[in-house]
């Protein structure tokens, strides 16, 4: 028995060495946890220009939210590309987030303030927050560095249009046109001027160059308004109205139209026009299907 005795306890003592060896060469828990793979830095910057370009193809298609969410995260990839920050700085203003719209595009323009598309999106922001000055002065550092782009000059002349510098207004359109002779918009805008400034056979002229381009409720409406202030008995207008009012009804109203940059001469018109009993019925129709409301009784 007491030999027994011995043999065990020296069986338990090497047991004890043993096991004290082996676990003292375990490393602690978290060194079993496998390494997670960080990619390199450019494959991080492909992967947020990717996700760039996604958010502004959501952009192009109205689907601002995503748009702020995929460039945000693009943005946490790459925070040092100025284009990023212009792509969400564009999916906010869409989103009529115009107060970070303006962080987002100053960011960008900390980066790499000679990228055109900066001083475009800066002056668009800032038009839409009323602050015309502000808006001139970025879209004319756009055009020193991109004296190519017809809607930098359609922007320019907008924002003339709204300070009421007709002349300049018209130079700015001219030279959008100049660029790109299809481009409607900015003719009809011309026309919008020309009918201020009281050359009504010329807007006339110009409206149906512009419905030629584009078959647009806007044009035709104005041209409607200009053809009855010079004869109630056109038949011509009050189809050219039907027409226009029944492809986008919000043109009955004033607000919709201060917002299309409409002069006030035009609008005035435009009541007479409204007042004629053979457009009683679509006037109707398009006060029931838009949510503008009319301060004055048409």
């Amino acid at each position: 028995m007491k030999n027994k005795s011995i043999k065990n306890n020296f069986y338990f003592f090497l047991f004890t060495i043993l096991n004290i060896s082996l676990f003292s060469n375990i490393n602690p828990s978290f060194s079993f946890i496998p390494n997670i793979y960080e990619p390199n830095k450019k494959i991080l910057i492909n992967t947020s220009i990717g996700i760039g370009l996604t958010a502004s193809n959501y952009n192009k298609y109205g689907q601002t939210k995503d748009a702020i969410s995929l460039a945000k995260l693009a943005l946490s990839l790459n925070p040092n590309e100025a284009e990023l920050w212009v792509i969400l700085s564009r999916a906010q203003l869409y989103s009529n987030q115009l107060d970070d719209a303006l962080i987002s595009i100053k960011n960008a323009q900390k980066i790499n303030e000679k990228i055109p598309s900066i001083w475009f999106t800066k002056a668009s922001i800032e038009m839409q927050l009323g602050d015309i000055n502000s808006s001139i002065k970025s879209i004319q550092k756009n055009i020193k560095l991109d004296k190519k782009n017809s809607n930098s000059y359609f922007l320019l002349g907008n924002a003339m249009l709204m300070q009421k510098k007709y002349s300049e207004s018209l130079e700015a359109f001219s030279k959008a046109t100049n660029i790109n002779p299809k481009f409607w918009q900015a003719i009809n805008n011309k026309a919008l001027v020309y009918y201020e400034l009281g050359f009504k056979d010329k807007a006339i002229k110009t409206w149906r160059k512009v419905i030629i381009l584009e078959s647009d409720p806007e044009p035709k409406l104005a041209l409607a308004i200009a053809l009855y202030a010079l004869n109630e008995d056109n038949q011509e207008a009050i189809e050219l109205a039907e027409e226009a009012l029944r492809q986008n009804p919000n043109y009955f109203f004033q607000q919709f139209q201060e917002e299309q940059l409409w002069g006030q001469k035009l609008q005035t018109a435009s009541l007479e026009l409204f007042k004629n009993p053979k457009l009683k019925s679509v006037i109707n129709t398009a006060s029931a299907n838009s949510s503008f409301t009319n301060e004055k009784e048409q």
